[in-house]
């Protein structure tokens, strides 16, 4: 089942307009469309290809299988041939056709309904028997929201509730509201699911509930929350509103569903956010949503943030001893000369791998006397014995102070020598560029050597 929805395809979109102030105290309007508020509209609505496709928003539930449900029911233009409910890789929920052009979708109360209500999307691949194309995946999203307010206008109830993640031991979520108005206390109550309110400022309210409160909160859907508060003069604000499961976001496409709509990747900021918390942290609000924090609970840093390849340079004093040493015993007859090293540090976190031939590529970049990468010879550690510096002569003392100032490790190395114009002798001038892979530090040693004819 999970490869057959890999294929299904399908295209995009239509979303909820802007919540409108007035439906805090009007109950639900029969009216459709763009034009409605998110609080009010009955159906959403998505379009590919020939598929005109829609869902009634407002989610009931019902007995089914002998546990609750929560069912969601979609409309088509064309003769449904195949439905079927997923997530990324998993079969999700359950997808019927009910008649020729309608289908539901129902998902188990428990880890189903968490986990759309926590933020993660439900795929419906749909097989039309008509239309160009007949294969199609809908992107579905469900939240938790407020409608059907009824009561003081002083008493604002924040339409949406959100999820964030806090620390719990069970599952880690929080679904979060918001109430504003100008009074002391206030309190919420329900046949089943009221919510822990939390003072914010002298007018605002945060009220939290678990997920098990939140299915008692929206299910039945036609229970009311009472909300009151009393005002600074004395008098009492009263209102009530329903708490539902609403399809919030709806997209079509008629391509592949794991391209079109890719699983978004930890976020800097969320990744800084989350990791900047003091210690013994619970609550990550401040961070993002539930889904943006928890991409970022187990990313490594290089997964979030990553670099193209640089040099930045390093302070190489430390290695200037070892190279005196090295160059003792050049006399005018027989020389040899190391020149101060060069030492570099690279990205913690590169696009892409560094090899030996991206660091010499970058080193030409800003260097003119940087030979192409060509006319040099690729070795290892094991080769540097036939390179000028690291030969017989002082090379393993050299190269373990370098290697203990780099951090050791494997080695990839290019070398270069060339014969240059020198009168009565001859003299060539040589470079060596290192990688450490395991450190990340390059080092550049320049120099030359020869003999009086």
């Amino acid at each position: 089942m999970m490869n057959k929805s890999r294929f299904l395809a399908i295209g995009l979109l239509a979303a909820l307009a802007v919540p409108a102030c007035a439906a805090q105290d009007s109950t639900l309007p029969e009216e459709t469309g763009s034009a409605a508020s998110a609080a009010a509209a009955t159906r959403i609505y998505a379009s590919e290809g020939d598929l005109d496709f829609s869902f009634e928003t407002l989610g009931t539930f019902e007995e089914r299988d002998g546990v609750r449900a929560l069912i969601f029911r979609g409309t088509a233009n064309r003769y449904l041939k195949n439905v079927f409910s997923f997530v990324p890789d998993d079969a999700f929920g359950q997808a019927n056709i009910i008649s020729e052009r309608r289908l539901e979708v129902v998902i188990h109360e428990g880890h189903e309904l968490n986990s759309l209500l926590s933020g993660l999307p439900l795929f419906v691949s749909i097989n039309t028997f008509t239309g160009t194309p007949n294969q199609y995946t809908a992107r579905v999203e469900i939240g938790a929201r407020f409608y059907d307010f009824l009561g003081a206008s002083d008493l604002w109830i924040d339409e949406v509730v959100q999820p964030f993640y806090a620390v719990n031991g069970i599952d880690n979520v929080v679904y979060r509201g918001g109430v504003d108005v100008l009074g002391n206390p206030l309190t919420v109550t329900a046949p089943d699911g009221a919510p822990s309110v939390f003072p914010v400022d002298a007018n605002s309210y945060r009220l939290d509930w678990s997920y098990a409160n939140l299915h008692d909160a929206i299910d039945p859907h036609t229970q009311h929350l009472s909300f009151s508060a009393t005002r600074p003069n004395g008098t009492v604000a009263n209102k009530t509103a329903r708490l539902v499961a609403r399809v919030t976001g709806l997209a079509l496409t008629s391509g592949d569903p794991y391209e079109v709509w890719q699983t978004p990747p930890c976020e800097p900021a969320v990744y800084s956010c989350y990791h900047s918390q003091p210690a013994g942290t619970t609550d990550f609000a401040a961070c993002g949503t539930y889904r943006q924090v928890q991409r970022c609970v187990y990313a490594n840093a290089c997964d979030v943030n990553q670099e193209p390849l640089s040099l930045s340079p390093l302070d190489a004093a430390s290695l200037e001893p070892a190279r005196a040493a090295w160059n003792q015993g050049s006399t005018g007859y027989n020389w040899r000369n190391l020149q101060p090293v060069a030492a570099y540090d690279t990205p913690e976190c590169p696009e892409s791998p560094i090899t030996i031939a991206s660091v010499i590529d970058e080193i030409a970049s800003t260097d003119q006397n940087q030979p192409a990468v060509e006319y040099g010879t690729f070795t290892d550690r094991a080769g540097l014995s036939s390179t000028t510096f690291f030969g017989s002569n002082g090379g393993s003392a050299l190269l373990a102070a370098i290697d203990a100032f780099a951090g050791g490790g494997n080695i990839e190395a290019w070398h270069y020598s060339e014969q240059v114009s020198c009168h009565n002798c001859t003299d060539n001038i040589t470079r060596v560029v290192l990688f450490y892979p395991d450190s990340g530090v390059v080092l550049v040693l320049d120099g030359n050597y020869g003999y009086d004819s």
